[in-house]
């Protein structure tokens, strides 16, 4: 742009230049973002036709089953819905109601530690909710109810 302009033009008026090279960005900036979305679907395109002629060629794989070995303890008594983060954490405190929990050895018993923030968040709720107590350095009690 400013290399086809004489230099003296330039120099005479560089806030013309400056806000032309300005407007130009702000219009490349847009069709980076036009090509980046086209991009973006096309990849999206390509992926779901590997997936079709995946299909085509080996056919239609099965729908995955659960990898627990143990149904009493993957569902709720009886039931085929698979046990909550926060049943599988009620659970586990009730069996020692007196014990002072961390999140973090909930995670480690419900063999979730990869997942601490999200059991964190859920005995949280459960504490608000009143089924938990949240004790002085982040510790969590079962709360047991007061039925006569």
């Amino acid at each position: 742009m400013i290399e086809t302009v004489p230099w003296e033009e330039v120099a005479a008026n560089p806030d013309k230049y400056v806000q032309l090279a300005e407007e130009k960005e702000a219009e490349m900036q847009r069709d980076i973002y036009k090509l980046r979305q086209e991009l973006r679907l096309l990849r999206t395109m390509k992926k779901q036709k590997e997936i079709v002629d995946e299909w085509r060629e080996s056919g239609i794989p099965e729908q995955r089953q659960p990898e627990t070995g143990d149904d009493a303890e993957a569902t709720a008594s009886g039931g085929s819905q698979p046990l909550t983060r926060k049943m599988r954490i009620m659970r586990l405190m009730a069996q020692d109601p007196q014990r002072r929990w961390k999140a973090l050895e909930v995670a480690n018993a419900l063999d979730e530690a990869s997942k601490i923030k999200s059991v964190r968040v859920a005995m949280d709720e459960l504490s608000r909710a009143e089924y938990l107590t949240k004790l002085p350095h982040a510790f969590y009690q079962y709360v047991q109810s007061q039925q006569a």
